[in-house]
């Protein structure tokens, strides 16, 4: 009884909750509070796909559900990136007739690593795919390991596993699991010293030796072994290599693939994504069609124009200083002048005002390459701090704390405008600079 009621009212919920943009956790964590077992309850008859890990997992999951959705299945996911208990609970009940069951034939879900645990309690996934494992808002997560712990209670013995054979510390989860790995081999764009601050992977997993790396694709991804030990990147059932990075052309075993988005780390994501797909019964050449067909969310990724200018804007996680190295790694590719504004904000939703993470970021890979550096947010001052601690030239430093008064600092700048931000304050800043 306590089931249909929670189904009940948590369906009501989702539908007034679209009207005023609180429909993607209310509705599950108001049906939790009325039926707490209620993810247990769903009689699910489709294949599960589950898709973690520090960065990435959004787009990622997303990817997954448009292959399977051009190839033609039935798909439910949430879409939004609502990862924790209650936005999965609304994907679900959102997606169940009245009786319970959810009838698509393929769950993807994007679920937060720390959340896991509590997640995958009463029902499991068939697939986990993860993406990566970096240090991520530590205040709220801790290291790497204490991840790597919550993750292993997560993953039930019947769970297949898809790892990153690129990432030493991802791919050793659950070693008693079934698995397969995807990887991307060394290309023009991977490099022989680490650029980043950010390596967290620096130590073999297996005899802590000192671990060599062959090459970079970014922070600790790339090609691996240690001396002492032969310990070494797994060997890869789904190999990507970039024929043309420029045009976003690569192949994933000998079935070419396209994207718009041109980076390392989203060819690797696309990789991820396929193999997960192929694992769950999609033909490979028909997943690799399917993923060129993808296209970047624009909260994510955008190009538009302010009066004469190009502008951009690159989703970059606060606290996540991988997240931070990728974007400037955008910056980096494109060419011509460019002016970079970043918005740093107190931590979200605790509002704590920690900015150590600025210091894991590798700024100094921007010195000399762009015009100028505008810090906005709460905490802009915080990061001309940590600019002038990187030697950079303050002159070129703009600091405008107020986002109400950014767009005439930015237009005090030249070139293309490329801002760097976090998902809930990228709307505010481009609405303020396309004024």
């Amino acid at each position: 009884m306590k089931f249909k009621l929670a189904l009940l009212v948590g369906k009501i919920l989702y539908f007034f909750g679209k009207f005023v943009g609180k429909s993607s956790n209310l509705p599950g964590d108001i049906a939790l509070k009325i039926c707490p077992d209620m993810l247990g309850r769903f009689q699910i008859k489709g294949k599960i796909i589950a898709v973690t890990g520090s960065n990435g997992k959004t787009t990622t999951a997303n990817m997954v559900a448009h292959v399977l959705q051009q190839c033609g299945h039935t798909v439910t996911n949430n879409a939004k990136g609502s990862n924790m208990t209650g936005g999965v609970a609304t994907t679900l009940l959102n997606a169940a007739d009245f009786s319970g069951v959810v009838p698509q034939e393929y769950v993807v879900l994007e679920v937060d690593e720390r959340f896991s645990r509590i997640i995958f309690k009463s029902f499991s996934p068939h697939y986990m795919l993860v993406t990566n494992l970096f240090r991520d808002q530590l205040t709220r997560n801790g290291n790497v390991d204490v991840i790597i712990d919550k993750l292993h209670e997560a993953i039930g013995p019947e769970v297949k596993l898809v790892l990153n054979a690129n990432d030493p510390i991802s791919s050793r989860l659950a070693l008693q699991n079934e698995r397969v790995y995807y990887g991307l081999c060394e290309s023009e764009a991977s490099t022989k010293e680490c650029q980043s601050i950010t390596h967290d992977a620096k130590v073999c997993p297996v005899c802590f030796h000192r671990l060599r790396y062959d090459y970079f694709h970014y922070n600790h991804i790339g090609g691996y072994h240690c001396d002492a030990c032969g310990y070494e990147n797994p060997q890869m059932k789904y190999v990507s290599r970039i024929e043309n990075l420029s045009e976003g052309a690569f192949v994933i075993d000998d079935h070419p693939v396209k994207t718009g988005y041109n980076s390392l780390f989203n060819i690797l994501n696309m990789t991820a994504c396929v193999a997960v797909c192929c694992e769950a019964g999609i033909p490979e050449e028909e997943a690799c069609k399917a993923v060129s067909s993808f296209q970047v969310s624009k909260e994510r990724y955008d190009e538009f124009q302010v009066g004469e200018r190009k502008a951009v804007m690159i989703l970059s996680k606060n606290q996540n200083p991988v997240s931070f190295d990728q974007s400037i790694s955008q910056v980096l590719s494109m060419e011509g002048e460019k002016t970079v504004v970043i918005y740093v904000n107190n931590i979200n939703h605790t509002g704590h005002r920690d900015t150590t993470w600025l210091y894991d970021i590798a700024f100094e890979r921007l010195k000399g390459k762009i015009e100028n550096l505008v810090c906005t947010g709460p905490r802009a001052y915080d990061l001309a701090v940590r600019l002038n601690m990187a030697d950079f030239d303050m002159q070129k430093v703009k600091v405008q704390p107020f986002r109400s008064r950014l767009k005439a600092t930015v237009d005090e700048t030249k070139g293309t405008i490329c801002v760097l931000t976090e998902l809930y304050d990228a709307k505010g800043i481009l609405e303020v600079i396309s004024r």
